[in-house]
This record gives C-alpha cells, structure tokens and sequence, in this order.
C-alpha cells in the first residue's frame, strides 16, 4: 500500500498497524503529541530511561500542542548529551488530521475505519546500508525497534480509548519485561546445568516459546511469568534429580 513519504526511503524496513476504537480526531490528537517535550512516546520509559532518554510524560491531551506543521522537530530526548544515540525526527509532510511522515523514522498515516474507529498504521523507513556495520546496526536495532514501536501503538490505542486524564501504571509493563528476563536466564542456566540430548532439545523448544512471547504474543506479564515459571519448575527438577542421582 503505497504511503506518503514513500519516495523519500530506500527501502520500506516495516509497516505496522492496530485498531483503535475513538474517532479519527481523537486519536490524531494522541498522535501528534509524540515528543520528548511534549507527551513522550507512549513505551518502555523503564528501558529508555536507562539508555539516557530523558522526555515529559503526559496522560492528557496539552492544548498547546495540538498541532503538528513541516519543519517541527519531535525530540528523543529534553538532554541529547546522556543519550545513548542522538537522534531526532524532523517534520517533513503533514496532511492534517491524517498523516505526517518523520525524516529519520517514517510516516503515521490515520485510516478511518467508521465514526468510532480508526486504523493507525506506521511505517518505518530504512536507511541506507552502507558499510557492514550498518547492516550490524540494522541487524541488531530493529527487533528493539519492532518492542518499543509496538509499545508505543499500544500505547496510544489504550490512551485514545481511555480519553484525556486517564492515570496509566507501568506495573504491567515491567513484570513482562521481568519475566522476559528471567525466563532467558533459567534458558542459559538450563543449558549449562545439563550436558543431556533431551535438556538441550526442550531448551532449545523453550528458546522458540520465549521468542513468541517477546515478538508475536502481546506483551502482558502472562505469557512471560507463565514460561518462566514452567521454567523455573524444570530446572529445579532437573537440579534436585542430579542430587539425588549423585553418589554418596
């Protein structure tokens, strides 16, 4: 599907979308608010913060900031000197309450889908690859991408639907995360543990289970406190087996 700004990449990395159910208007008012000074990115503040990304966070809409025009420049950070990478998005295009594409990022296009729905899609550009440590880069920087970018549609699709004031809590956020962590360590402590055919093969079906809850399931603490607990039960298993079969 051919997109504004289109012309301007080399190549289209991803385009991603959700549904989200608030009016069109709504939900360009939630959108246009992206920006380190205005109302953040709507992800993981508790892994950006951490690579140095310092931004506002707002659960309501700023009058102030409803307006979005061509040569605004959407901030990843209120202090670029701690940030692990600098960068910002220049405004390039903006087809009011509709689209606005991001020099360095993409477009955000709004699709009306009836009255009280609306398709929000954004597609990613790709930069050019030049050397292999662009392709290093790229390898490694988009499935971090793809985590934060899905968070963000999340994000501003609870937030669109919720209305203006809505008090939001990261709790569920971090015990995913947590348990997206916790589950890789019982995976690494699992292959050290055990030198056994079968313990690698269940741990390599663990690895794949753990890939679908980081990338394809949505990111709610079920999925990934459920594997590490499953996890957690095998290993201690297969621990207190090796005691036991050990010789006196």
């Amino acid at each position: 599907m051919p997109m504004p700004g289109d012309r301007l990449a080399p190549f289209i990395s991803s385009t991603r979308s959700i549904t989200i159910n608030a009016p069109i208007s709504q939900v360009w008012e939630w959108a246009i608010q992206l920006g380190a000074d205005r109302g953040g990115f709507y992800s993981y503040w508790f892994i950006e913060k951490p690579l140095g990304y310092k931004y506002r966070v707002r659960n309501r809409i700023e009058p102030e900031f409803k307006d979005m025009k061509v040569g605004r420049i959407i901030k990843a950070s209120l202090n670029p000197s701690k940030s692990v990478m600098k960068y910002s998005f220049p405004v390039i295009e903006v087809d009011p309450g509709r689209s606005f594409v991001l020099k360095g990022w993409g477009c955000f296009l709004l699709n009306q889908i009836n009255p009280q729905q609306t398709r929000l899609i954004v597609r990613t550009h790709g930069q050019p690859l030049l050397t292999w440590s662009n392709h290093l880069e790229y390898f490694f920087m988009m499935p971090l991408h793809y985590i934060m970018e899905r968070r963000m549609l999340i994000g501003i699709k609870s937030r669109a639907e919720a209305g203006p004031g809505m008090p939001f809590s990261a709790i569920a956020d971090i015990m995913w995360f947590l348990g997206i962590c916790l589950s890789l360590i019982d995976i690494i402590v699992l292959l050290i543990v055990s030198s056994q055919l079968r313990v690698r093969l269940f741990a390599m079906v663990y690895s794949i289970v753990w890939l679908w809850v980081l990338f394809i399931f949505d990111p709610v603490p079920t999925y990934s406190l459920l594997l590490f607990i499953i996890l957690t039960i095998h290993l201690a298993w297969l621990i207190k087996t090796r005691i036991r079969s050990a010789p006196a």
